[in-house]
């Protein structure tokens, strides 16, 4: 073969042998990388309960505004009352508690010199609407209907009662969306005179 014939055949050659061996499979290629975002946490749900939406929205009674230390001193003429504690609102599950209590006569009592003679309290739930406030001293009167302390006092609203105890009445009644129990303790009144007194607060409200 002569030298040009033999550069011929080279110069083909080479090209073919590249070629072949550039389209064997590639082993050293790298994995695509996972990617490292985390999930969105989902967004936190609204609330689905919309009587406490409404107790929330609520605005709560003071007792100590509801009965007031002046209007008490004027009920008990010659007596000196004074405040004995308050709770200002609190909401407690679907209310809002407010308390205030009232006292005289503390140390006139020779075997009980811590006491009072009188006592007047005041207990405040507001809930969600007026309806709610009814439907529960609704329910509460029906429970103590068949008891002989029990009275209703329809001229205070539809499901009021006084309740009747050794030396306290309670009286039950509604405002708004507030439930209220006034308290009376005295020593020596009857439970009937506890009972005006009551009935003079609660017609102040």
């Amino acid at each position: 073969m002569t030298a040009s014939l033999r550069l011929t055949v080279l110069a083909v050659a080479l090209p073919l042998t590249l070629t072949a061996c550039s389209s064997g499979p590639a082993t050293d290629q790298a994995a695509p990388a996972a990617s490292s975002a985390a999930p969105a946490a989902p967004a936190s749900a609204p609330s689905t309960d919309p009587e406490f939406e409404a107790v929330k929205a609520a605005t709560p009674v003071v007792a100590c505004d509801l009965i007031t230390l002046d209007e008490v001193s004027a009920l008990y003429p010659g007596l000196t009352f004074t405040l004995k504690s308050k709770l200002d609102p609190r909401m407690s599950g679907y209310a809002w508690d407010s308390r205030c209590e009232y006292e005289a006569g503390v140390g006139t009592i020779e075997f009980a010199k811590t006491q009072p003679t009188h006592s007047v309290q005041v207990f405040v739930n507001t809930v969600a609407s007026e309806a709610k406030a009814q439907a529960n001293l609704k329910s509460r009167g029906e429970t103590m209907a068949g008891e002989p302390t029990y009275k209703a006092h329809p001229e205070l609203g539809p499901s009021a009662y006084t309740n009747r105890g050794t030396g306290t009445v309670s009286l039950y009644l509604v405002k708004g969306q507030a439930e209220i129990q006034l308290l009376v303790s005295e020593l020596k009144s009857s439970n009937d005179e506890k009972i005006v007194k009551l009935l003079t607060l609660a017609k102040s409200l």
